[in-house]
This record gives structure tokens, C-alpha cells and sequence, in this order.
């Protein structure tokens, strides 16, 4: 916060029953227009007016999305603490909180429901729970081994998740990055992600639609880029992990995690521009999780 009056502006920002209410309910998670007015029971041209005022301060973001306008809390660093100070000193058992609580776990358990139907619709399949615990192991010793200080847990910075599909690569690692963007071009999928994220409470996601051949974010704008079980199914696997090494920072990293046979990242990597530094097979040989660095030569022999 650089001035005073900068704070003062906050503070009238902030200093709205209603606009404590949207923030208190955007704090776990990303929500429509639509849905918003669902919790807080209010009128939507009244939401929208509020949504406006905390966009304007910086406390809020919108995405659209087809018809949708979804709004999640990304704050200004420098606003981040008086934000989090403020809605900290909100009452833990105030009813209208607690009533706007369960209209949203309302919303959570429709969207479960219909995220669970596009899927049988779909015929998608997820990785089975072992699998997936398999992967969470993989990826984090990777991150462990060539990410320190701080090991598997060290911070990841702003992380953009290609082709997110069910979100769970949101889930593995969006809890230790600032900002999260999965982007996918099916919106069925994107609908199954937003369900994902809700559910585990990440505030910090944000999923938009997205063309992974064109991804429409500058160069090196991200900390680190995950592919999920994308490069497999991508019609130029080459041209994607090349969009994708473009928006990654200088020795950012790109991570992926690939489960057909026939898929070479080692070779995609190194014509992308980026050197990997480990790779490594999970447990039970289901998938292969790779892990390579933008402007930076491998130092780690690859088994």
C-alpha cells in the first residue's frame, strides 16, 4: 500500500455489509454472477454493482466464459494483508454468514453432481485413487529433488495448468502456488474443474477457456506450466509443448505428465527449448512425470 489515500480508498471498499458478504463467500472459491446471487439470496443488478466496486479496488477479478461471468479474489500484494486482516475479524458464527455457507454447499454438491454427469456422458474416465496418489508421489519427489530450498513444498509461484480436463493437477499443486489458470477448450471439462477446485477450496484457481496452441498470455508470464495427460492425446504435441515453453519465465519449469506409451516428453522437451532435469515412472509403471527447466542446461542423468 503506497499511500495513504490509497488505504482510505480500501477501507470505503471494504466498508459494506454486502461487499464483506461476496468476499467472505469468493474466499473459497471462484463463482458465477449466477451462483453469487444464489448464496447471498441478494438481486443481481444489486451483486453486480458490488462485484464492480471490489473489481475497481483490486480485490476481485472477472473471467467470462460463453455466457458466463465468473468473478474469484485475486488481491494486489499490497493489499493482500489488510484484506485477509479484515475479513479475519468477521464473527465465525454471524447467521447470515453461516446461511450464506450452506447455499454454497449447496452449489458445491449440484456442481459435484453435474460434473459427475458430464463425465459418464463423456465417457471420461479418471485415474483411479491409487494412480493418482501415484502421480501426487512422483511429482512431489521431482519437486523435492530439483526444486529446493523448501523441498516438495516449496513455493511454485503463478502456475498455469494446460488442457486441465478434471482439474486434478489444480488440486496436486495450486495449494502451493500464488496464482493458478487451468485452461481447457472443452467447456464440459472446464465445468468438471471448476467443481474440482470448489470442492478443495482453492481460492487462488481461476479456469478459463483456452486453446493450448495458442494460449493467448504473454511470454514468459508463468512460474512454472503443467501438461496432465495432454501431450498423448494432442493432435501436434510439438506445437503445444512449444506454446507452452514460450509463456514459461526464464528458468521457469514445465512439468508433465503423460500416461501414453508412445509419447516421447524427453524429445518434445529438448525441441521446445527446455532441458529436462528428471523423469521417473510411478509406482506400478501407469505414468511417466517429467520435469525440465527453460533456459537452463540438465545437470541429472535421466534413469
Amino acid at each position: 500500500m503506497q499511500t495513504y489515500e490509497q488505504v482510505a480508498e480500501l477501507l470505503r471498499a471494504l466498508g459494506d455489509p454486502t461487499r464483506l458478504r461476496l468476499l467472505a463467500g469468493l474466499s473459497h472459491g471462484e463463482l458465477a454472477v449466477g451462483e453469487i446471487t444464489q448464496v447471498t439470496g441478494l438481486s443481481q443488478p444489486r451483486v453486480s454493482r458490488h462485484l464492480k466496486l471490489l473489481c475497481d479496488a483490486r480485490v476481485l477479478q472477472r473471467t467470462r466464459d460463453q455466457n458466463e461471468v465468473y468473478y474469484r479474489t485475486t488481491i494486489d500484494e499490497d493489499r493482500r494483508g489488510l484484506v485477509q486482516q479484515v475479513l479475519a475479524t468477521l464473527p465465525e458464527h454471524d447467521p447470515v454468514i453461516a446461511r450464506d455457507q450452506e447455499r454454497l454447499t449447496a452449489i458445491l454438491d449440484a456442481r459435484q453432481l453435474r460434473a459427475q454427469a458430464l463425465l459418464e456422458q463423456l465417457g471420461v474416465t479418471p485415474l483411479s485413487a491409487q494412480d493418482l496418489t501415484a502421480v501426487r508421489t512422483a511429482v512431489d519427489t521431482l519437486l523435492a529433488e530439483q526444486l529446493p530450498p523448501g523441498g516438495a513444498g516449496a513455493p511454485l509461484g503463478d502456475l498455469l495448468d494446460i488442457g486441465t480436463g478434471t482439474g486434478s493437477m489444480l488440486r496436486l499443486l495450486a495449494g502451493r502456488a500464488r496464482r493458478t489458470v487451468g485452461i481447457d477448450r472443452s467447456r464440459e471439462m472446464r465445468l468438471v474443474a471448476r467443481a474440482a477446485v470448489l470442492s478443495a477450496g482453492l481460492a487462488n484457481c481461476t479456469v478459463q477457456q483456452g486453446d493450448m496452441y495458442d494460449l493467448g498470455f504473454p511470454s514468459g508470464h508463468f512460474d512454472i506450466v503443467t501438461l496432465d495427460r495432454v501431450l498423448g492425446a494432442a493432435q501436434d504435441p510439438a506445437a503445444a509443448l512449444r506454446e507452452a515453453a514460450r509463456v514459461v519465465k526464464h528458468r521457469g519449469h514445465c512439468l508433465v505428465v503423460e500416461t501414453a506409451a508412445d509419447t516421447d516428453p524427453a524429445g518434445l522437451l529438448a525441441d521446445a527449448g527446455l532441458s529436462l532435469l528428471d523423469s521417473r515412472r510411478t509406482a506400478g509403471g501407469t505414468a511417466l512425470v517429467a520435469l525440465a527447466q527453460r533456459g537452463r542446461q540438465p545437470h541429472t542423468q535421466v534413469a
